[in-house]
């Protein structure tokens, strides 16, 4: 009995139960014939991002229209509205025309062109100091004409030779420019850059002497096309004018005084057109004092006109027409004086506005 002991309990841990793995308790709870809910699967594997770049947002498709069959659209009544970058054409335009004045300038010699290897900032820096030389020339020029004009003043005044057409225009300008010097050198010392710009939108504030060669051509033909386009866009106006003539053949200063009748008459003459009516009335009124005045040169001098100075004299009285012969110009200036020549001083302005309206309307005879 006392050696089975010890082979008993060496053979007590393979006689006896023993828990090697944990194993989860029995559940106490009632069992039940439900199955248990399966485990949710796996979500799904995420696409790899890719980096797109932006694009246009496309428009989205038209909705099916729900109007009925006797519903008709309305087409719309004015254009759409063109995009922003529309006006960049015409700054790119008045930016060429800039550099063209500045390269016919050059290319005449009135401006010293850039070094040929000079870069893009030297030749800037060159074309300003050119230009403010010029224009210095040009200021310049009219207080040396204020004196040319004392001269002439004077010697009439004692006695001389009279006073010649030419005389007379170079005083005429001389008042024009000592108007416009004093805002002229305001601009250009503030604002050197932008008078190529004014010789393109405002060429009446800059002075005659400060007026490149292709800017001076380009004024001047403006000036006949707004004529020619005031002529052709208000026939009916100009016709309406001429059944205000009272007596025939003369046409008060009042009589204009209706609406567009001021603008009209500015472009037919080459007049500016900015401001109001009573602007444009006290324009074409001193306007037609200076042809009055110019006119009584002319009859003395007629013959001793140049081709240039021709043109000039129809533009000033709105009877040019770029198509026309020489004869023809010819014709038309001696049909203007021999109107005026015995024309009475005290309606000279209603006369000569009476003859505008003959020529424009077509009523002149030929």
């Amino acid at each position: 009995m006392l050696r089975s002991r010890p082979l008993a309990r060496s053979l007590q841990p393979f006689l006896c139960p023993t828990r090697f793995v944990a194993t989860s308790p029995p559940s106490t709870a009632p069992s039940s014939d439900k199955t248990p809910s399966p485990l949710p699967p796996p979500p799904p594997p995420r696409k790899p991002k890719v980096g797109l770049r932006p694009a246009p947002v496309k428009p989205p498709p038209p909705k099916p229209s729900t109007f009925s069959a006797h519903h008709v659209p309305l087409s719309p009544s004015r254009k759409p509205t063109p995009p922003a970058h529309a006006s960049a054409p015409s700054l790119n335009q008045v930016k060429e025309t800039a550099k063209h004045d500045i390269e016919q300038a050059e290319a005449h010699g009135i401006l010293s062109p850039p070094p040929p290897n000079a870069n893009w900032f030297k030749r800037t820096v060159h074309k300003g100091i050119q230009l403010a030389k010029f224009y210095f020339r040009g200021i310049k020029l009219i207080f040396v004409r204020s004196r040319q004009v004392s001269q002439i003043r004077s010697r009439i005044r004692s006695g001389g030779s009279p006073m010649t057409r030419a005389e007379f225009r170079f005083i005429q300008t001389q008042k024009k420019d000592i108007n416009k010097v004093i805002p002229f050198v305001i601009i250009a010392l503030l604002l050197e850059e932008v008078i190529p710009l004014i010789a393109i939108y405002a060429p009446s504030l800059l002075p005659s002497t400060c007026i490149l060669p292709s800017q001076q051509e380009r004024i001047q033909e403006e000036k006949i096309q707004k004529a020619l386009s005031s002529r052709r866009n208000h026939a009916a106006l100009l016709t309406e004018l001429r059944s205000k003539e009272s007596p025939e053949s003369y046409l008060s200063i009042d009589a204009i005084r209706s609406q567009d009748a001021p603008s009209v008459f500015c472009g037919l003459l080459g007049l500016t057109v900015f401001g109001f009516d009573a602007l444009r009335i006290h324009r074409i009124r001193r306007h037609l004092s200076f042809l009055a005045e110019d006119d009584h040169f002319l009859l003395q001098d007629q013959s001793q006109l140049s081709q240039k100075e021709l043109m000039e004299a129809l533009k000033e009285r709105g009877l040019v027409d770029p198509q026309a012969s020489l004869k023809s110009n010819e014709a038309k200036l001696q049909w203007w004086l021999n109107n005026i020549r015995s024309s009475d001083p005290a309606d000279a302005l209603a006369r000569r506005l009476s003859l505008i309206i003959q020529h424009s309307s077509g009523a002149r005879p030929l």
